[in-house]
């Protein structure tokens, strides 16, 4: 892991850390050609450009686990919320939010999207 995102992940409170682990771990884990970096004060997950980031507030008890081409993104369970031109974001309030079934498709559709 890269010095500057274990320095952005050890900042988070204890219960935001383990979320954002979680979810750092099942979009690494779809596709070796991932990469990761700091975006906005955001963990970002890029493949070609940009995919998706980890959006952490101070003043919520919550995480944001945002898709920058949301809007073209399938989603069934209508879990992604938001309302700009494109992006839509997932409010990860425990590990019970982390639909791995739903994130590991929405990965792949972003890379694709991104291709």
């Amino acid at each position: 892991m890269d010095r500057k995102i274990k320095e952005l992940l050890d900042i988070l409170l204890t219960r935001k850390r383990t979320l954002a682990t979680k979810i750092r771990s099942i979009v690494l884990s779809v596709d070796k050609k991932i990469t990761e970096g700091i975006k906005w004060g955001n963990l970002t997950f890029i493949y070609k450009c940009n995919m998706a980031s980890i959006g952490n507030y101070d003043t919520v008890d919550y995480l944001n686990f945002f898709f920058f081409k949301a809007t073209k993104l399938r989603d069934p369970k209508g879990l992604l919320e938001g309302t700009g031109k494109g992006m839509r974001h997932v409010k990860i309030k425990s590990k019970k939010n982390i639909d791995e079934l739903q994130i590991r498709p929405w990965i792949r559709q972003a890379m694709k999207l991104n291709e």
